[in-house]
């Protein structure tokens, strides 16, 4: 059988018992750290990616929130019109979301249930 050598870490004796190894492990990570040089970027390269990142997001909020009371207005704007001309067609929109809604909900989570999207 053939003897294996072991080096622990954690003991000192080991390692000066084998300078040998320990000049080769050395010798082997200077020439790593040499041949791969890390390259660092400068801070102000993130901060730029970080500014453009946020610039993109507001103009996606404004978008977002332009819509959502653009759309808000227009259903506001209809059922307001709905009530005071027709309210019967006022009663018909509510009954029709009253019912449509749970059962929107309810084939939803169906769906989820069963894994089909």
């Amino acid at each position: 059988m053939k003897k294996n050598k072991l080096v622990l870490l954690n003991n000192e004796q080991q390692h000066e018992d084998d300078p040998e190894t320990v000049q080769e492990v050395k010798e082997a990570l200077t020439k790593i750290d040499n041949h791969y040089s890390v390259f660092t970027p400068d801070l102000q390269v993130f901060e730029q990616m970080v500014a453009a990142e946020q610039q993109k997001q507001k103009k996606k909020f404004r978008r977002d929130l332009t819509a959502f009371i653009l759309i808000a207005l227009l259903i506001m704007t209809g059922l307001v019109t709905a009530f005071f001309q027709l309210p019967l067609a006022f009663i018909i929109i509510q009954g029709i979301v009253t019912i449509g809604l749970p059962l929107y909900s309810y084939f939803g989570n169906r769906k989820k249930v069963m894994g089909v999207r």
